[in-house]
C-alpha cells in the first residue's frame, strides 16, 4: 500500500510543474504525504466545489463500506461456486453437463460483467422487465448493512452474482484441472478403498487437496474484481468510493484520485492476505516452506 501511494503521488508530481518550484523537493513532499496519509491518515482536500472543498478521508470513509460489500461478496459467491462446479465437472467429465459447465465457464470469461448487469436489469427489471418482471436488484436501491439489512441484501445479491461470474468461470477451469490431478494421488485412492462414498472422498479429500491453487487464483485476478466492481457500481448506482472517480478524473481532482487508489490498494492487499492465509490452512506444506 504504501508502495502504491508513493507511485501515485510521484506521477502526479512529475505531472503538476506547480509543485516543482514550491521551494521544496521531491523527496520532502513524498515523505510529508507519506507520514500525513499513513499516521494520521489525511489524504487531503478535495479541488472541487461539487464536493465542497471537503476532506478525502471522510468521503473514502463513507463510501468504502458499500465497495467492501460488493468485492466480498462477489469473491466469496464467484469462489465457492467455481470450486462446486469444479468439482461437478471433474465427477461428470465426459458427459453433457460437463460440456455445458465448459459452455458456462466460456460465456463468464468473455461476457462483460456490465454488459450482463445491464441486460437482466434490462430484462428482468421488477417493474418494467422486457422478458418477465423478477423481484432482481434494482438500481439506485442501496441501503448499508447498518441500516436495513434486508433492503442491503436484496440490492446486492445480483451485482454479487455478476460480479462473481467471472471468477467462478475461471476458478471451475482451475479446479477441474487440479482436481484431475488430485484425484490419482495416494491418498485419494486409499479413501476410496477403505469404501468411503465418491462424494465423501470428494469433500473430504481431493476438494481441500487441490483448492490451494484455486485460493491463489482468488488472490492474483482481484485487480480484475476491482475493475469489474467498478464498472457494476455505475450499472447497479452503488454509491461506492469508485463512483468518485470518473467524477474527480473529469475535474483533475487528484487528492481524490489518490484516496481511492490507496483504498483500493487496500482491498487488493487484504484479498491477497486472506488468500495466502486460507493457502496456507489448506495445504501444510506452504506453512513449512
Amino acid at each position: 500500500m504504501v508502495g502504491v501511494a508513493a507511485l501515485v503521488f510521484s506521477v502526479f508530481y512529475a505531472f503538476r510543474p506547480e509543485q516543482v518550484s514550491d521551494g521544496t523537493g521531491y523527496l520532502h513532499q513524498l515523505w510529508h504525504y507519506l507520514e500525513r496519509a499513513f499516521l494520521h491518515f489525511d489524504l487531503g482536500t478535495s479541488y472541487e466545489r461539487g464536493l465542497g472543498f471537503q476532506p478525502i478521508a471522510p468521503l473514502l470513509r463513507a463510501s468504502f463500506p458499500a465497495d467492501l460489500s460488493l468485492v466480498a461478496g462477489g469473491l466469496l459467491l464467484g469462489a465457492a461456486a467455481g470450486v462446486a462446479l469444479g468439482a461437478v465437472a471433474q465427477q461428470r467429465r465426459g458427459t453433457l453437463m460437463a460440456r455445458a459447465l465448459d459452455g458456462f465457464a466460456a460465456f463468464g470469461m468473455s461476457a462483460p460483467v456490465y454488459w450482463v448487469g445491464a441486460m437482466t436489469v434490462v430484462f428482468f427489471h421488477p417493474e418494467v422487465g422486457q422478458l418477465a418482471r423478477l423481484p432482481i436488484s434494482k438500481p439506485n436501491t442501496y441501503q448499508p448493512l447498518t441500516h436495513d439489512p434486508l433492503a442491503w441484501l436484496q440490492s446486492l445479491w445480483l451485482p454479487w452474482i455478476v460480479l462473481g461470474l467471472p471468477l467462478a468461470a475461471i476458478t471451475m477451469r482451475m479446479m477441474r484441472a487440479s482436481l484431475a490431478e488430485v484425484v490419482e494421488e495416494d491418498f485419494v485412492r486409499t479413501a476410496r478403498g477403505k469404501g468411503l462414498s465418491p462424494g465423501r472422498v470428494m469433500r473430504r479429500h481431493a476438494i481441500p487437496a487441490a483448492s490451494a491453487p484455486v485460493i491463489s487464483l482468488v488472490g492474483v485476478t482481484m485487480g480484475t474484481v476491482i475493475t469489474n466492481a467498478i464498472l457494476l457500481e455505475y450499472t447497479f448506482s452503488i454509491p461506492g468510493m469508485f463512483s468518485l472517480m470518473t467524477r474527480a478524473l473529469g475535474n483533475a481532482d487528484l487528492p481524490v484520485i489518490q484516496g481511492v487508489a490507496i483504498a483500493g490498494a487496500l482491498l487488493v492487499v487484504t484479498a491477497n492476505l486472506v488468500a495466502d492465509v486460507v493457502h496456507a490452512w489448506l495445504d501444510p506444506r506452504v506453512r513449512t516452506a
